[in-house]
């Protein structure tokens, strides 16, 4: 593969990564995996992510509160997310925030009062968002478009195409990683064959959501050509347009072009 990847979203400073995580990296350069996006999830693990940035040329930051994290999030964790991006300008996205109702407990409140902050800090400091969302799509939908500015990627999108409609018309990509590959992934598969190929991020999710042919095993960035080829099965298409495209469109929408490894853009 010619046209270089970038994985939107991979906890590459997971623990699991500790005994091989350069060699992981050396792979990934080899396979053309030209940048790594970490998200934060919460307030402890943002240095560990923003030291992995400076020792990597390929490895871009986001700092975010995570929903299912809420019990490890206090008052003051929105006020520390407000001073990282101060101290941290080079911090290509909020995430991963957003909602997640997938269990039916009382931290609904809770995560929606996080998110409201969360929300209103990117917007201050106009920096795009990597959104987590179960059970929750058209709350998450509504209160992003309360401000004009706010855009991003839906992590691991998990929606209906109607949902997705929703999001891509609000400028948000839609993020497709190895759930992707299941056979039962059908409502998915709908969303990847109908939506424009210029709303598709391409991520892994590493260590968690392997490809089909990996489950019980540690995911890892290297699975994101394997993604990429399986979306371009869906669609009919060149694998090498899924990586050309999904590429230019990342790269606009994090700023990737002003770091340090260059993206090609058609500028």
């Amino acid at each position: 593969m010619t046209s270089p990847l970038i994985d939107s979203h991979c906890h590459l400073d997971d623990p699991q990564f500790d005994p091989d995580r350069n060699d992981v990296l050396n792979r990934c350069n080899e396979l053309n995996i030209i940048q790594i996006i970490i998200p934060g999830v919460v307030e402890q693990q943002w240095h560990r992510a923003f030291s992995l940035s400076e020792q990597h040329d390929n490895i871009q930051v986001a700092a975010g509160l995570h929903p299912l994290f809420i019990d490890n999030h206090n008052h003051h964790s929105s006020d520390a997310l407000n001073s990282t991006l101060q101290a941290h300008p080079e911090t290509v996205a909020v995430g991963e925030i957003g909602l997640d109702f997938y269990h039916k407990d009382d931290t609904h409140d809770a995560q929606r009062t996080l998110f409201t902050d969360q929300l209103e800090i990117a917007a201050t400091y106009r920096k795009p968002l990597l959104l987590h969302v179960r059970k929750a799509h058209q709350e998450v939908i509504e209160r992003t478009r309360k401000h004009n500015y706010i855009q991003g990627i839906v992590h691991a999108f998990s929606g209906s195409y109607e949902q997705a409609k929703l999001y891509i018309d609000a400028g948000f990509l839609i993020g497709i990683g190895g759930v992707i590959t299941r056979p039962n992934a059908l409502k998915l598969k709908r969303v990847v064959e109908k939506i424009p190929l210029t709303s598709i991020a391409l991520e892994t999710d590493a260590p968690d959501l392997p490809p089909i042919w990996a489950q019980g095993t540690r995911n890892s960035p290297e699975q994101l050509p394997s993604i990429a080829e399986r979306i371009a099965q869906i669609r009919k298409i060149p694998l090498e347009l899924v990586a050309f495209q999904t590429t230019q469109n990342v790269t606009p929408l994090l700023k990737l072009q002003h770091y340090k490894r260059q993206v090609c853009t058609n500028d």
